[in-house]
C-alpha cells in the first residue's frame, strides 16, 4: 500500500470562516461522519470546538468544514471521492496529493 498526504478542499453550505447556524453545523457533522462511516472509517468526535477525525487502519483525515486533510492509502482516494460526491451539506471542489 502506498500512503499519500491528501487535501480535499470543500465548500460547506453554512460555513465561511465560522458557522452561520448551529443547525448547519450539526447537519455537516452528521453527514460527514455518516459518509466516512459508510466506508468503514471510525470517526473520533472533536471536542471543545475542534474538528472530528476519521481513521481507518493507518489512514487519518482531519475533517474541517473547509477541507479534509491527512494521510490516505492511494487505493482509497477514488472511493472516497465518489462517496464525498454524494454530500448535500458540502461540495468537494478541489483535490490534491501533497508532495
Amino acid at each position: 500500500m502506498a500512503y499519500r498526504k491528501v487535501y480535499f478542499r470543500i465548500r460547506t453550505n453554512c460555513y465561511n470562516s465560522g458557522w452561520s447556524s448551529d443547525v448547519g453545523r450539526a447537519a455537516f457533522k452528521e453527514e460527514s461522519r455518516r459518509l466516512f462511516q459508510e466506508l468503514g472509517w471510525a470517526v473520533t468526535l472533536g471536542g471543545n470546538g475542534s474538528c472530528d477525525t476519521a481513521v481507518k487502519d493507518r489512514q487519518d483525515l482531519y475533517l474541517h468544514p473547509s477541507s479534509f486533510s491527512g494521510v490516505i492509502d492511494e487505493a482509497s482516494i477514488q472511493p472516497l471521492q465518489e462517496q464525498l460526491s454524494k454530500a448535500r451539506t458540502f461540495r468537494c471542489y478541489y483535490f490534491r496529493i501533497r508532495t
